[in-house]
């Protein structure tokens, strides 16, 4: 190219700025013909979706077939992205905080009724939900945010998976849209499930759960002490066939200490959403201590 360049240079002159453009484009052009992108042309096409998954095809797609085992992965199609199908399931729990403060066998929504609940989530994932979730009332109310943890069925101290949900008044676990399962990216098998709050001692199911992506399983953790590790040292009995996590650990350490006490002492007498309203009532009172906190002192968790 330089040859032919320094040729046609000597032959005339005065075009050499006409040669070095075009011979500057054919190199522009040579360095970036090298970059290769995946696209698909059809005349026609879909996408089909669900709450679990979505598809993308054009015309003859369907017929491309990859094998899948069925709860993981689906490919299909040439330009079909991997897909994760998600395991369903709806665990029950209940807080001691805002079930005492009810008194019956829902817990008490006041953190909703007073528009203190946030739209982000407090937990690692700062999952978000629409405010429009919060004005839904009476057994499927949100009372607050909830982690929930799945572990390995052979080590419960191996989270396998975490995420954020909301928790309703009557003890069902949803997704951030209110009313939904959870839906979880692992494969189908058995995982401890463990859930756990801002100021309320975790719990974990007594025995690995079965769990697949075509059904949402139910897991109740609070119609008996025995569905959790640890049994009547993990909830307490509400008296009313209800079986509650323990409140009282506002710095989340694992333990209900004199420190979790001082701690609370510091913020009586705000209104907010804050770890120190253990009662979830809106305000931190001296109700919290000496209704929940003192009466625990001592507690911990049991894994």
């Amino acid at each position: 190219m330089l040859q032919l360049f320094y040729i046609l240079l000597e032959k005339d002159n005065k075009h050499m700025k006409k040669y070095i453009y075009i011979i500057s484009l054919f190199s522009f052009s040579t360095m970036f013909s090298q970059r290769l992108e995946r696209t698909v042309i059809g005349s026609s096409g879909q996408t089909l979706s669900n709450a679990n998954a979505s598809i993308n095809f054009t015309i003859g797609e369907l017929v491309v077939t990859t094998n899948s085992n069925g709860t993981t992965i689906l490919n299909q199609g040439f330009h079909q992205e991997a897909i994760t199908l998600k395991i369903r399931l709806s665990p029950i729990a209940f807080l001691q905080g805002p079930l005492a403060t009810s008194g019956t066998t829902t817990m008490d929504d006041s953190l909703r009724s007073n528009d203190l609940l946030p739209t982000t989530s407090p937990y690692t994932d700062s999952a978000t939900c629409e405010s429009s979730v919060f004005n839904n009332t009476g057994n499927d109310a949100i009372i607050d945010w909830v982690w929930v943890t799945l572990r390995d069925k052979n080590d419960k101290t191996s989270v396998l998976a975490s995420q954020s949900a909301l928790l309703q008044a009557d003890g069902d676990l949803v997704d951030v849209d209110g009313v939904s399962p959870l839906q979880v990216e692992l494969a189908s098998d058995s995982y401890f499930v463990g859930i756990n709050h801002r100021n309320h001692l975790e719990i974990i199911s007594i025995n690995p759960i079965a769990l697949n992506t075509t059904t949402a399983t139910t897991i109740n953790l609070s119609d008996t002490s025995s569905a959790v590790f640890g049994g009547t040292n993990s909830v307490l009995n509400m008296g009313n066939g209800i079986f509650a996590m323990i409140s009282g650990d506002f710095d989340e350490n694992g333990q209900i200490q004199n420190i979790d006490t001082n701690s609370v002492i510091q913020l009586l007498g705000i209104s907010s959403y804050n770890k120190a309203d253990l009662d979830m009532n809106g305000q931190v009172q001296n109700s919290d201590i000496n209704n929940l906190l003192n009466p625990n002192i001592g507690k911990g968790e049991q894994f």
